[in-house]
């Protein structure tokens, strides 16, 4: 029996000016979807991390964890994820988590990434050459301070003098840790914290099955145990596969034209002529077709979506799949809809299929 992933929700607070939506309209919509999650059986909340985009994407992912915490008393809260070397000193960024983890009743999954964005390390006037550095000495100074006792650290970027949490954890120990990791020292390192593999919503499942694969022999290779996976994906739902893409592309387009074009976060595909990878450009017939959705998301009927998430899930031992419910632009009755038919409609499909119940 395959066990069924916990369903989660991402929320990164973007807004599309072009439809005339306010940056505060998005956080107090952003607080209900958190509580019609909660009303739901959603599991997680995730808030996910940019900085000085024009849609306003979510700039302080523990701020905003601390309302939905309230807002969702029975889900837990985490990042998708925080950019570490941007919230200044690690120890800071313990303290922070660590008032969320109390705030929350203990409730805290941190998410952690160096960042990709080079004008985002401008923007702080931090050396884009020194983050996977600063990220890793950042996971050193977290696990020391979650331990509750004083302790020193001297690295090359940050140092520590007789530093203590205060607040402690809820609970003795570290919190949930996840990392994004898409290259193999990522993954080793990600393994090296004893930390869950957190994937982005645009691999193919080939590509996404390999990741998986390469972070399991990583594990058994550097002799623990088996970490947990987190898949974040778009789930689509509509009475056709046409109706789901219709409903959601306008939002999609915003999302994935301007916030996360190919050009930003370096897609490939594979050309059909030669089989190599080549670099996807926005203007590219096969981004954001069907073809390229289908490849990479869920989306269709209840029925089929259900399935394809099965199968995906049979495969890649899912602990946590995570989808975004409301896009930028969306009204809220559209985005709670979305969140019913994932949680009400497909998900009962899935436990059927994998023979949970």
């Amino acid at each position: 029996m395959t066990p069924l992933p916990r369903l989660g929700i991402s929320l990164s607070f973007q807004v599309h000016r072009a439809l005339g939506e306010s940056w505060d309209k998005a956080y107090r919509e952003g607080i209900e979807m958190a509580a019609e999650a909660d009303r739901l059986g959603v599991r997680t909340i995730w808030v996910s991390e940019h900085h000085g985009e024009a849609d306003g994407y979510c700039p302080s992912p523990v701020v905003a964890g601390a309302a939905l915490a309230v807002a969702a008393p029975r889900c837990r809260i985490g990042q998708s994820v925080a950019l570490a070397p941007l919230h200044g000193h690690p120890l800071r960024l313990a303290e922070d988590l660590a008032v969320l983890d109390n705030l929350s009743g203990g409730r805290v999954e941190i998410g952690l990434g160096q960042g990709y964005r080079p004008a985002e390390f401008a923007m702080f006037g931090l050396p884009y050459a020194r983050r996977t550095r600063a990220f890793e000495e950042a996971l050193d100074v977290l696990q020391l301070a979650w331990r509750g006792e004083p302790f020193d650290y001297g690295g090359q970027v940050y140092t520590v003098s007789v530093g203590v949490l205060r607040p402690p954890p809820v609970r003795p120990g570290t919190p949930p840790l996840w990392i994004g990791a898409a290259a193999p020292a990522s993954r080793a390192r990600a393994v090296r914290y004893r930390a869950g593999l957190m994937i982005a919503p645009l691999t193919e499942l080939e590509h996404t099955a390999r990741q998986v694969e390469s972070f399991d022999e990583e594990t058994t290779r550097q002799g623990g145990a088996q970490l947990p996976h987190a898949l974040i994906r778009e789930i689509l739902v509509g009475d056709s596969v046409a109706d789901a893409i219709e409903r959601q592309r306008p939002y999609l387009d915003h999302v994935y034209r301007v916030q996360y074009a190919p050009e930003r976060t370096g897609q490939t595909y594979r050309d059909p002529q030669t089989g190599e990878r080549r670099p996807l450009t926005a203007d590219h017939p096969y981004y954001m077709s069907e073809a390229f959705m289908q490849d990479r998301w869920f989306l269709g009927p209840p029925d089929d979506v259900a399935e394809k998430i099965a199968v995906w899930q049979r495969r890649l031992k899912l602990d946590h799949l995570i989808f975004q419910p409301r896009l930028p632009g969306m009204t809220l009755r559209q985005a709670v809809d979305n969140l019913e038919r994932v949680a009400r409609d497909v998900m009962p499909l899935v436990h059927a299929r994998l023979g949970t119940g």
